[in-house]
């Protein structure tokens, strides 16, 4: 497991403020929009400071006032290995956000630029051990996927592809991995078969309930220690019962603009 560890160390992370406008951020699944600019700062500086909590250096970018969903800076960016790929973001409001994304990852980064006919949200992608799940979505179609298939080939990386419901928004929305060898996903959403091939492999997918569809997105560290959202209680029973130490994060207000955990950071070496 330390080996697999090592590939996937939070000790660094990349995250933006939020817009001046984010109250006309893009809401069409868990939330119904943000409403409270402040709050939502306040919301978003809690979770910088849980992550910091965890031994994560961060690196804060300002927010813009042309892009309001530009906090979710998971989808502007995806880092495999020593180089990055910069998606053609899948909504045409959002094409913008990665510029200084790809100025800042490339000082340490190689970069790989997607172009355009390709789209893919970095929230459709989940690095998992020795390969990625990729979901396939309305923001993330095959052309995105195998351009991005192509360079994680190149760092010795596999890919395998979800098809993510319409009753969701990102392959992450709905599912992460808290630790090697571990999934954590939504009931109702994910048609199991799809884990089948991950779970014939020793796989362990670990079903939270549907009504907690939002809690299924979490972030691991190596420490045993989980960061969830706040007031998802049996999540947060169903994790500790497995081991794992949780650390909430009142998510209300980034929530409202159908962001979750994982869509606020990317993490890298």
């Amino acid at each position: 497991m330390a080996t697999l560890w090592s590939q996937r160390k939070r000790s660094r992370a990349l995250t933006r403020d939020i817009s001046p406008n984010f109250t006309k951020a893009l809401a069409n699944y868990f939330g119904t929009g943000p409403t409270d600019v402040d709050a939502s700062r306040v919301a978003h500086a809690n979770y910088v400071a849980a992550l910091q909590e965890n031994g994560v250096e961060v690196e804060i970018l300002p927010g813009l006032t042309d892009y309001p969903d530009c906090t979710f800076v998971e989808d502007a960016g995806v880092v495999v290995g020593d180089a990055v790929v910069i998606p053609y973001m899948g909504h045409p409001s959002r094409r913008g956000e990665q510029v200084a994304v790809r100025e800042f990852l490339g000082k340490c980064l190689e970069v790989f630029e997607m172009p355009e006919g390709a789209k893919m949200d970095g929230g459709d992608v989940i690095f998992f051990d020795d390969r990625f799940l990729v979901g396939h979505s309305t923001r993330t179609n095959m052309a995105g996927i195998e351009f991005f298939s192509g360079v994680a080939l190149t760092r010795g990386f596999t890919t395998k592809v979800f098809e993510v419901p319409e009753s969701t928004l990102h392959l992450t929305t709905i599912c992460s991995s808290p630790k090697p060898g571990m999934l954590v996903a939504a009931e109702g959403h994910i048609v199991p078969e799809q884990f089948a091939e991950l779970e014939a492999e020793g796989v362990e997918v670990v079903w939270i309930p549907n009504h907690e569809s939002y809690a299924a997105n979490v972030i691991g560290f190596e420490s045993g220690k989980v960061l969830i959202s706040a007031d998802y209680p049996e999540t947060q029973r169903i994790l500790e019962a497995i081991g794992f130490t949780t650390q909430s994060v009142d998510m209300e207000h980034i929530r409202a603009a159908d962001g979750s955990l994982t869509c606020c950071s990317i993490f890298y070496q």
